[in-house]
């Protein structure tokens, strides 16, 4: 893959479009809402709750607007990833202590681990926790291997994991106990120099995936799955690479945060649940921006899943609790509130709905821009769609040889 040509072609469509991605819909609301084309808007106000769905699944049902089709098909195409096929199917006993997630990350990881490694001897784990990958890696590949994680705890339980099992493993297989972080750390830093060495780093959260590339530059091989882009830092940590600098796109931290979003298909319950949550936070975001102006946005946070599924008036009533807001509103007066803005709240959603369709484009923007910057360090790079999205959304692996 020509990753350069794909980010500029990206960085050119997405650009034009930055005031839906950049901003956030809620707390600019109602100027956020007026940087989408009437057009879009009246198409999805047109969609009944079947259309909705079919819309939060990247899907344009009826008659879309040309431009949201042309659009759409463009960003389709900008970030189609080919897939990794094959699984290293574990054995009953290899899986023991997995769930069904890490069971399925480790098969994949182990099948696209075999035919890139055949030179490496050592390799490392960035929070490896209780060292399963680490673990199945020596078994399987024979390597020695060392897991590093900040959680004590975790990393004691996997030593007890071995000594339970009478792993022969256990040789070969070091727990250190450390953060890996920027700068120098004499402990850390020769475990990811050699050709002979693997740098491993699956769900690297925010810079530490970034932490992990610029520790790995004189390996043999990098293997990074990114998550948490939203703990990216939108001025330090993009771009990274020297082409991606001259295409530069207006990273925000809501654009940060909407491309960690997940894109699996939704049921029609998790759907509906969706909708359910929306409406009592979009429409407590009206309340308080009516009754407490000088606050401007108030964060109403995550509530438990009863208060979203009960009456909007109970909802907003523990928010406002929380808050340490008192509103002189009667339940009836509440109730009446919600149902008076619901064709706003409505807007909003659809808003949302539309503005999730940049998500993927936006989080393969940051991955081409990481798997260049390996490209000016030297590495042959490749980027692969690993997991199953609905059991692992951030499932692109950035995957490097310099052997």
């Amino acid at each position: 893959m020509d990753f350069r040509a794909r980010l500029e072609a990206l960085a050119e469509l997405l650009g034009p479009w930055s005031e839906l991605w950049s901003r956030s819909i809620l707390q600019d609301w109602p100027e956020s809402g007026a940087a989408y084309p009437d057009s879009w808007l009246s198409y999805a106000e047109s969609l009944d709750e079947t259309g909705e769905r079919r819309l939060d699944q990247g899907e344009l049902p009826g008659d879309p607007p040309a431009s949201l089709h042309t659009l759409l098909l463009a960003l389709q195409r900008l970030t189609g990833l080919p897939s990794h096929q094959g699984a290293h199917g574990l054995t009953t006993t290899e899986a023991q202590g997995l769930n069904a997630k890490k069971t399925h990350e480790i098969e994949r990881v182990l099948a696209l681990l075999a035919p890139r490694t055949r030179a490496i001897r050592q390799a490392v784990d960035i929070g490896g926790g209780v060292g399963h990958l680490a673990r199945l890696c020596v078994r399987t590949f024979d390597w020695t291997f060392h897991s590093i994680d900040r959680d004590a705890a975790l990393q004691e339980k996997g030593r007890d994991w071995l000594r339970r099992a009478r792993s022969p493993q256990g040789d070969k297989l070091g727990f250190l106990h450390a953060s890996v972080e920027d700068g120098p750390q004499s402990e850390i830093d020769p475990l990811f120099r050699g050709r002979d060495r693997a740098s491993i780093g699956l769900h690297t959260c925010g810079p530490l995936a970034l932490t992990q590339i610029r520790k790995s530059q004189d390996a043999g091989f990098l293997l990074n799955v990114g998550c948490c882009y939203d703990k990216l830092d939108a001025a330090r940590d993009y771009p990274v690479s020297r082409f991606g600098k001259t295409h530069r796109l207006p990273f925000t931290r809501y654009a940060l945060a909407l491309a960690t979003r997940e894109r699996h298909h939704k049921s029609e319950a998790e759907f509906a649940l969706m909708k359910q949550v929306y409406a009592h936070r979009f429409a407590f975001a009206l309340l308080s921006r009516r009754e407490f102006p000088e606050r401007g946005f108030a964060r109403a946070g995550d509530a438990p899943r009863a208060l979203y599924a009960g009456s909007f008036a109970v909802y907003a009533r523990n928010r406002l609790e929380r808050l340490g807001l008192e509103t002189g509103m009667t339940d009836a007066g509440l109730e009446a509130f919600e149902v008076s803005v619901r064709s706003e709240t409505r807007r909003i959603l659809l808003c949302h709905l539309l503005r999730d369709r940049f998500a993927r484009a936006l989080e393969v923007v940051l991955l081409l821009d990481r798997a260049i910057l390996l490209e000016e360090m030297g590495f042959r790079v490749e980027l692969l769609q690993v997991f199953d999205p609905r059991l692992s959304p951030r499932n692109i692996a950035l995957i490097a040889s310099n052997t």
